[in-house]
């Protein structure tokens, strides 16, 4: 199945598509707003498997991201591919 990409998840990935080096979490909060106040959208990032953590950190913004594949073709159309069982279960945890 084909998952859109809200406006900001897509363009934090075309943030680290632009980077040659991981990218600081830090600099990928784009929108000063309460949805990215304590990272929680680089975890989701993350847990949908389109961000790698590439050196942890306390927090999310002290870590360093790459792109994963699914993450490369996210960045480039702002869709990905992803098989409906492991959409349920992300799903299912994200309500957890």
């Amino acid at each position: 199945m084909q998952v859109n990409l809200p406006n900001l998840e897509w363009r934090v990935l075309r943030e680290v598509a632009r980077t040659r080096r991981p990218a600081i979490g830090r600099a990928l909060r784009l929108d000063m707003n309460r949805r990215t106040k304590d990272g929680s959208f680089l975890t989701t990032l993350v847990r949908q498997g389109l961000l790698e953590v590439v050196t942890a950190g306390k927090t999310p913004f002290d870590a360093t991201y790459r792109l994963t594949e699914r993450g490369k073709h996210a960045a480039e159309y702002g869709v990905y591919e992803v098989e409906w069982a492991e959409f349920k279960a992300q799903s299912e945890k994200a309500k957890a």
